[in-house]
């Protein structure tokens, strides 16, 4: 079959092609359809580029079965163009005409933004940020925050920057781990093969007032610095914004390093 990719790319040679998985986070209607039969489909694509938000239209005949959330493609990426994707789809379905990419913005939140919500809604539950995509998302309109609404259902929400000045000028308080919950994190996204991403809840004694909890994201660059922090009922010394109590970092050296 043709590549996706940009407008007028040419199918990628066999020397530079490398194998990727596209993982379906999101099947919808497109916006304007351009034929019959067309779908829309966005998902995370993980290959030698990392993890990459791709977005493409297929045509799926009322008698196939097209590709569905959760669903798992084979792929392959150009090397010398991470934006040229030939995908395996199911037996029947196709490539539509025209892909997202050869559009106005390059990308189609759906009607009403429903297919960036539910992108959003599939990259939150296992709990991923806007920032792990960081200028992939630019050329997405309106995901960024799609995703962050959508991962504040699941965790506290520390904008990138936010949470070193927490260190340097937020209210000292007492935590304590109530529960850890390693997540499903992808090789591509995290430093080493030691590593790992968790949700962490902490039990947090401010200074003055009551205790409450709250549930952040926390990466560990090795099992051991995982045991050092991540075991329930450790206590750690954090830092919090007193005007936005939901705003806690751990008062500690970054854990990735």
């Amino acid at each position: 079959m043709a590549p996706f990719g940009k407008k007028g790319a040419g199918m990628p040679s066999t020397g530079s092609r490398i194998p990727a998985v596209l993982r379906v986070g999101a099947v919808s209607a497109p916006s304007t359809p351009s034929g019959p039969n067309e779908v829309l489909m966005s998902g995370m694509l993980l290959g030698p580029g990392g993890a990459n938000l791709p977005q493409f239209m297929v045509v799926v005949p009322p008698f196939a079965q097209g590709p569905s959330q959760g669903m798992e493609l084979q792929a392959n990426v150009d090397s010398a163009n991470l934006d040229l994707v030939t995908l395996t789809l199911p037996v029947g379905v196709t490539p539509a005409p025209t892909q997202p990419s050869q559009n106005p913005g390059g990308w189609d939140p759906g009607p009403g933004g429903g297919h960036n919500r539910a992108l959003a809604d599939w990259l939150a539950a296992p709990g991923f940020l806007s920032s792990d995509f960081g200028p992939t998302l630019v050329g997405r309109p309106g995901l960024a925050d799609c995703l962050d609404q959508a991962a504040a259902r699941y965790v506290s929400v520390v904008p990138p920057g936010i949470d070193l000045a927490l260190t340097r000028s937020g209210e000292p308080a007492q935590g304590q781990v109530a529960a850890v919950q390693v997540l499903p994190f992808p090789a591509q996204l995290l430093p080493s093969p030691e590593a790992c991403m968790t949700w962490l809840t902490l039990a947090v004694t401010p200074q003055f007032g009551s205790t409450y909890e709250v549930t952040i994201r926390m990466g560990f660059s090795s099992p051991q610095r995982f045991a050092e922090l991540a075991t329930v009922g450790t206590r750690l010394p954090l830092r919090r914004d007193p005007a936005n109590r939901m705003m806690v970092t751990i008062d500690a050296p970054p854990v990735y390093t």
